[in-house]
Parts: structure tokens; C-alpha cells; sequence
């Protein structure tokens, strides 16, 4: 039986004093997760017409590569390269699916 391809989800909120810093941070992202086994893309979306709203969408194989990334050194470190302080980015949702259909 072949798994479900896998999608997560996340919502975020972030000052609209710190949104050109985390738009910066994701162009020149670390990239260690475009290597990792079962990862198939990244989508980062933002809402023209709400500054402080971005959607990151990623792509994988199955649940449990997504799983194994996340509680990688490679997450952690990318994630250290995210501005922090009053103006970082903060989680409003997140969501995971299976994809049923294409």
C-alpha cells in the first residue's frame, strides 16, 4: 500500500514592521530541508491585501518525513535564522492534510 502524500500548513502572523525582515529571511532561506528525504516543495504565500498574513505550505512524501524533518537539527538551525523580537512572526494555525486528489 503506497502512503498519502502529506501537506502542512502554517498560518502566520507577523507586525507589519517585521514583515520586509521575514520575507528577506525566506529568500535567502538555509535550504537544508530542498535534501531531505520525502520533502517534494515549499510555498510560502502572502496576502496582498493583509500585510501581516503569510501562509507557508510544504510538501512531502508522507507524515512521518515531515515528522522526522521537523524534529531535525536542520529545522532547528533554519529556524534560528528567522528574525526574533517584538517584530517576529508568530503561529496563528497550523494544519496538516493528506492529499486525495490532483
Amino acid at each position: 500500500m503506497t502512503e498519502t502524500p502529506f501537506v502542512a500548513v502554517s498560518v502566520l502572523t507577523v507586525p507589519a514592521s517585521g514583515r520586509e525582515a521575514l520575507v528577506a529571511a525566506f529568500a535567502r532561506r538555509l535550504g537544508a530541508v530542498d535534501t531531505w528525504p520525502g520533502f517534494q516543495g515549499l510555498q510560502v504565500w502572502a496576502d496582498p491585501r493583509d500585510v501581516t498574513a503569510l501562509v507557508m505550505v510544504s510538501w512531502w512524501d508522507t507524515e512521518a518525513s515531515f515528522t522526522a524533518y521537523m524534529q531535525s537539527g536542520d529545522h532547528r538551525r533554519s529556524h534560528d535564522r528567522i528574525p526574533g523580537g517584538v517584530d517576529r512572526a508568530r503561529p496563528r494555525r497550523f494544519r496538516r492534510y493528506e492529499v486525495i486528489a490532483r
